[in-house]
Parts: structure tokens; sequence; C-alpha cells
């Protein structure tokens, strides 16, 4: 190692260690913890552990935890299952199981996509997110509103067949986005 590698490392070194005494050890640990452990379950575990307060509930320290260090994830395995329209009085939503088929994720955010096909086979997508928290290998419920969608675009209308090339009258759905951590 060069003289001049040394001593940028010690000078950077040296600058951490003023750092860490003059706004103390603690936000220090959470820019390291940030930066190193993004993605992963072990940054959540961290972050709540030095995010503990009085004031906040431990579901409130989480879900913030869970926001920081989550990431997107691209295979479609993470989150699969099943769903249908639910009616309230007011509003439509779509909800039912998600299950996650992997070992080594948790599954921590979902966006799911509702397309409904009119009689002449035009689409009209729809989407809505949530936080979710399905274990590796697992299963959970979930339950998103469509404020757009009306009860009558679901009257008489099946789920779409998956082989068919022109949908119509029908109501298909999915995920389309999903994010999670490693274990």
């Amino acid at each position: 190692m060069e003289t001049g590698q040394l001593k940028n490392y010690l000078i950077i070194g040296l600058l951490v260690l003023i750092a860490a005494l003059v706004i103390g050890i603690e936000p220090v640990q959470r820019v390291v913890n940030e930066a190193t452990q993004k993605g992963t379950l072990k940054g959540i575990e961290s972050c709540m552990n030095y995010s503990s307060s009085d004031l906040l509930s431990e579901h409130a320290i989480r879900a913030t935890c869970v926001r920081t260090f989550q990431k997107r994830l691209y295979q479609n395995d993470h989150a699969t299952g099943r769903a249908g329209p639910r009616m309230n009085q007011r509003t439509v939503g779509w909800g039912g199981t998600l299950e996650n088929k992997t070992p080594d994720h948790v599954t921590t955010w979902v966006k799911i996509s509702v397309s409904i096909f009119d009689e002449e086979g035009k689409e009209k997508e729809y989407s809505a997110e949530t936080p979710i928290w399905i274990d590796p290998l697992d299963e959970a419920e979930f339950s998103v509103d469509l404020p757009d969608v009306k009860h009558e675009q679901f009257e008489s209308f099946e789920f779409c067949d998956h082989d068919n090339p022109a949908p119509k009258a029908c109501v298909t759905w999915g995920v389309m986005e999903i994010m999670g951590v490693t274990i």
C-alpha cells in the first residue's frame, strides 16, 4: 500500500472518529447502517434498536424502518396469490391472500394492478399499493381500496381467461411491483 493511500485512510478514520465524538455515536451508527445494510432484515432490526422511543409505538418505528431499508425486488415469485373484488357500501376494494414463495426474502410492500375489460375489449387499469409483511415461504392477507372504481364495473364480469389474447367483459389482476428485504 502506498503512503498516500495510507495517509488518506488515516485522515478518513480520524474524521469519522471526530464526527462520532462531536455529533455522537448514534447518528454515525445510523448513517453506517443505512449505507451498509440497505435491503436487509438486519438493517431493519438495527434501525429498530436505535430508534426506540417513548412517544412512538413499536409499530410506527417498524413501519418507518421498513420503508427506509426495503428495496425493489425484481422476481415475480416474491408475491403471488388469490384475490378478488371487495365491495363496501362506499368504495370498491381488492383483497385476498398473497404468498411469498422464496426462502430468503421478506415481502414488505406490493403494488396491485386491476384491469377491467368492457364488452368491446377496452381496458381500464387501476392500481393501488399497500405495505405488507410476508415471511419467507408464508402468506398474508391484503386489502387495498380502488377509489376510482364503481360497483357497476364488476357487475356480470368474470375473471379473464389467461389464454385469451383479446379479453372482453372480464377482470384480471396482478402484482406490478414488489419491495422487500433479504434475510
